[in-house]
């Protein structure tokens, strides 16, 4: 019995049970371990182990040990069931069990109670499942163990600092920015090249340390080196980066030197990274590397942003690389999506059970031939070439330069592009543009459409080529964009659409764009490789803070939810935790109207929401709109009622000031008592109202519409409507129809309200019981209210304090 059938048969209501990481060790896993054949007499539990690396010093502990022959065997590290795990979990069980006994321990695992990742130390290869104890014994008697070398505990105890201690790294980095330019003066638009070239030689030297020589990034040893050689440690260093520069010719230019003169300045930076691991830690090297040289230089005019490594890691996974697919990122920034492409394809090749000269060779293919990314800034350029390096090479396919007209780029070539271009800029060279579709006959186009067709140009479709992409969301669901949606329709189906949170990327440059990740697949000559389903999400939470400018990671992500919802087709839409949804589509029912998920979501609900209720009506059956424009005049009184002013969700108005045409601006709608209108914009606050009958006209916003019953409507008051309209049935649908760059800018357009919004349709006698209600629960609000506005203005009167009351908005 694996995990997943053990916790269907033993936790009842697992999301409301299995929260924490301490509840995930005591219910599942010790329950699972003694299924397995483990005595918890032979465990140990938060063992703490002190590091040292350098002059640093921390003190790690593993959850689980378990003790098998006297020896430490497997060491199991607990995650709560909201953390997705990735490689610097795996990493991390990894350096536990390599530090926890000597020899190492056969196996290091990582699980948050759903998912588990158990990797044998000695071959490398991973699995989906905790070995029985009899597996334990069989494997223990098959393995050849080995100590390691100092070299190699040296290398492990800094991967552990590294991967525990990430805030230290990110001043360690700052430090190293502040050295380089106040005490070896390099100008701050030059100090990331030559912390590039720092970075270099430290990544070579761990390299060479993984293959059993000595890291010579150390001062110790350089100033053995320099004295055995008579020469300088700063000439020594200069050495080891023109070997480093032979491994990895990683600058366009091929003469590249260092350019820090001051000695003391280099060695400096030395002693500080010296003690820190970038070899497969390069994720939080990459963060502080972009936070701290790039983050306030880049944007320029290409608007680059580093993308968030929880929105990376869901995209490869689902997008699924296989060994031996060719894949792009023609924006590939500081490279993310190519690094976790490269981890991804590796450890399948780890896992696959061939020769280990066959590993060798898919090994080699994949750094070679398999990773190909184009970026247009030459500092982006350089880092993504740094960061594949961190990872295990693959490099040597990264072209600076215009990807929409980079012949390196070559057309009908790739299995899969993931990537995350530039948004809504203007790109004007009409000798490119004339080159694309999209771009004939036009002055300018926008650059994310550009990359769209330039992407769907390199896929192979006859090898089944996908993408995925992330985009503005109104490229999904925007009026103006239709013409863009139906020519992309014509050219590919879609596999996955995924809504983003507002302010998803707002810790990586401030962009405050509403995005969206979209899946494609490039149609074959033959149209048969159309995909039936596709895969729906709106993601309320993604594993950090959005809208926020510092990146800070939180247990909340609903990417975790979709990966395993993903995995079987369902006709119900899925609610996480967190509020978000996700549910599956057929590819025949997704037109150019709208291809955005909340939109898609909606039909699917709707479409639930008729099994449920027989008296279901699209709006436009029940109601049209009766907005009459009006200028006031400057000189004249009108009653102005502001959209503020209406209370949200309950929709009740307490005053309406009476104010002068010149005081109010100049355009509006007319509406008048007993009129209902909705507020089209933040459609969350939930704005339905009804003008007070007393009032017989009154200007309001145009971000309000004006409703009229249809005869035929079978709803017997605007109070029945109004109420239909507040209710959550209703409002779920406005708010995932509203488009917008926020929530709070989000807008329900006229054609969506009548058109894609169903209502339930009340008995007569609960229409009745509902209008008689609501008609003198408002009229009795309004009086009340007004009644205690002119007692207010007559008290104040009475102290001297003159208040009009046509100025107060509301009580």
């Amino acid at each position: 019995m694996n995990l997943k059938e053990w916790i269907s048969e033993n936790i009842t209501d697992f999301s409301a049970k299995i929260k924490t990481e301490e509840d995930v060790k005591i219910h599942i896993v010790l329950p699972y371990l003694s299924l397995l054949g483990f005595d918890s007499s032979k465990m140990r539990f938060e063992n703490a182990m002190p590091v040292q690396a350098g002059t640093k010093k921390i003190t790690v502990q593993s959850d689980i040990e378990i003790e098998e022959g006297g020896n430490i065997e497997i060491v199991i590290d607990v995650k709560a069931p909201n953390v997705s795990l990735n490689d610097k979990e795996i990493l991390q069980s990894i350096s536990y069990a390599k530090l926890v006994s000597t020899p190492p321990a056969l196996y290091a695992i990582v699980t948050n109670g759903i998912d588990i990742i158990s990797t044998n130390i000695y071959t490398g290869k991973k699995s989906a499942e905790i070995p029985t104890r009899s597996e334990i014994i069989r494997d223990i008697s098959r393995t050849r163990k080995k100590m390691l070398s100092q070299i190699e505990i040296r290398e492990v105890k800094s991967l552990m600092l590294t991967l525990n201690n990430s805030d230290e790294l990110y001043k360690i980095i700052k430090k190293c920015k502040d050295l380089l330019e106040k005490r070896g003066l390099i100008r701050s638009d030059q100090s990331f090249k030559e912390m590039t070239k720092i970075l270099l030689v430290k990544m070579n030297e761990e390299k060479r340390a993984k293959n059993g020589q000595t890291n010579r990034f150390q001062k110790e040893v350089l100033d053995k080196l320099a004295k055995a050689e008579e020469v300088t440690i700063y000439d020594e260093f200069i050495n080891l980066f023109q070997e480093a520069l032979v491994a990895y010719p990683i600058y366009s230019n091929s003469t590249e030197t260092l350019k820090i003169i001051d000695h003391g300045c280099l060695l400096k930076v030395i002693e500080e990274l010296e003690p820190w691991s970038f070899i497969g830690t390069g994720d939080d090297i990459k963060g502080a590397v972009y936070e701290i040289f790039l983050k306030s230089t880049l944007r320029g005019d290409f608007d680059q942003y580093f993308t968030p490594r929880e929105i990376v890691d869901f995209i490869v996974k689902y997008a699924d690389p296989k060994i031996g697919d060719k894949i792009l990122d023609p924006a590939c920034g500081s490279g993310g999506f190519l690094i976790q492409s490269f981890l991804y394809v590796n450890q399948k090749i780890i896992d696959t059970p061939c020769s280990e000269l066959d590993r060798k060779l898919k090994f080699n293919e994949l750094i070679d031939k398999c990773l190909w990314g184009g970026e247009a800034d030459e500092d982006l350029h350089v880092l993504a070439k740094i960061n594949l390096i961190m990872h295990g090479d693959g490099y040597n396919n990264i072209y600076q330069g215009d990807s929409l007209s980079n012949k390196k780029l070559p057309n009908d070539t790739f299995n899969l592009i993931l990537t995350n271009p530039p948004f809504t800029i203007p790109y004007t060279f009409k000798d490119i543009l004339n080159k694309y579709e999209m771009g004939q006959n036009r002055e300018s186009q926008e650059l994310d459409i550009l990359f769209v067709e330039k992407c769907i140009r390199a896929l192979d479709a006859k090898a089944g080529g996908e993408m995925y992409i992330v985009l503005p969301e109104g490229l999904l669901n925007l009026p103006y964009y239709q013409n863009f949606r139906k020519w992309l329709l014509g050219k590919c189906y879609i596999t996955l659409s995924i809504s983003l949170p507002e302010g998803a990327f707002i810790p990586f440059g401030k962009s405050v764009s509403k995005t969206a990740i979209l899946g494609l697949r490039k149609k074959n000559q033959q149209g048969s490789n159309k995909p039936d389903f596709v895969f729906l999400g709106t993601a309320k939470e993604v594993g950090y803070e959005v809208g926020k400018s510092v990146y800070k990671k939180i247990n909340k992500n609903d990417f975790v939810f979709f990966s395993r919802a993903s995995e079987d087709v369902f006709s119900d839409v899925r609610m996480t935790n967190n509020g978000g949804e996700c549910t599956w589509i057929k590819q025949d029912n997704i037109t150019n109207y709208r291809i955005d998920s909340s939109y898609l979501i909606n039909t699917i609900d709707i479409q639930n929401l008729h099994k449920k209720f027989t008296s279901l009506k699209r709006l436009d059956k029940v109601c049209r709109f009766r907005n009459k424009s009006i200028t006031p005049k400057k000189d004249e009184d009108y009653f102005y009622l502001e959209i503020p002013d209406v209370s949200p969700d309950t929709g009740t108005i307490s005053n309406i000031r009476k104010l002068k045409g010149g005081e109010i601006g100049s355009s509006f709608y007319v509406a008048h008592g007993g009129d209902l209108a909705y507020c089209r914009i933040n459609p969350r606050k939930n704005r339905v109202f009804i003008i007070p009958k007393e009032i017989d006209t009154v200007l309001i916003s145009k971000e309000a519409y004006v409703i009229e019953l249809l005869q035929e409507s079978d709803i017997i008051s605007n109070y029945v409507l109004s109420t239909i309209l507040q209710s959550d049935l209703v409002k779920s649908q406005l708010v995932r129809l509203a488009t917008g760059s926020s929530s709070s800018r989000a807008r329900v357009q006229e054609d969506a309200f009548l058109n894609s919004v169903f209502v339930p349709i009340p008995c007569k006698t609960t229409q009745k019981e509902i209008h008689r209600m609501m008609s003198k629960t408002y009229n009795d609000y309004w009086m009340a209210s007004q009644n205690f506005l002119r007692n207010y203005v007559e008290c104040q009167k009475e102290l001297l304090t003159i208040i009009d009351k046509n100025n107060i908005r509301t009580v």
